[in-house]
């Protein structure tokens, strides 16, 4: 009784263990009620950890929108669409093929799959000898710079902008100790503003003036 796999149109593999091998009826393994179209594609021979695999490939290659099978297939099939699921059988079904066994030979025939987290530890230790760091641990470029690289001119810079507009005080005559109510002229007079700057300090000739 070999057991075979199924790729299943999501992508998904089962194994299947089937009574007696007939290349003849693979199509039913498959779901497809019809041999028409169903056939083999392909055989990958190839060593993997010491051992020697011959694996095959049975699908239909043509069917309707909606059921392609959404797996990728290593070369040189990698381009081909097929239709519904798929058959995998090891030395014409006289051994069994397991998932993992599959699983070794699917990643030796795409050259092998790269270790991510060993390139991100690259990454992170890449040689930063001679690259200048501000105090904070950034790259210095034309974007970044550290506060201790602000030059002399900058600070007098800084110092020499002129200072805000000051505010102006208002102040308003007294009133006299006479009578509490204001007569109907002096109602009307307008009210004597002051203005004093108070950026610049009046000389004693000027408080006479005012």
């Amino acid at each position: 009784m070999p057991v075979v796999l199924i790729i299943e149109k999501g992508g998904s593999i089962k194994e299947l263990k089937i009574t007696s091998y007939n290349e003849d009826e693979l199509y039913k393994k498959a779901g497809f009620k019809s041999k028409e179209g169903f056939k083999k594609h392909t055989t990958w021979n190839i060593e993997v950890e010491d051992k020697e695999y011959s694996i095959a490939l049975y699908a239909k290659d043509n069917g309707n929108a909606g059921r392609e099978n959404k797996y990728d297939l290593p070369p040189p099939l990698d381009n081909t669409l097929f239709f519904g699921n798929m058959v995998l059988t090891k030395k014409e079904g006289t051994e069994d093929l397991r998932k993992e066994e599959w699983k070794k030979v699917y990643e030796q025939l795409f050259g092998g799959f790269e270790d991510i987290e060993e390139s991100d530890e690259d990454d992170e230790s890449e040689d930063l000898d001679g690259v200048e760091l501000t105090k904070h641990g950034y790259l210095k470029d034309d974007f970044i710079a550290d506060s201790e690289d602000i030059t002399e001119d900058e600070e007098s810079e800084e110092e020499t902008k002129p200072p805000k507009k000051s505010k102006k005080v208002t102040a308003k005559p007294r009133k006299t100790t006479g009578s509490s109510k204001k007569s109907k002229q002096e109602e009307d007079e307008p009210t004597e503003e002051y203005v004093l700057e108070m950026t610049k300090e009046l000389e004693p000739e000027e408080y006479l003036k005012r």
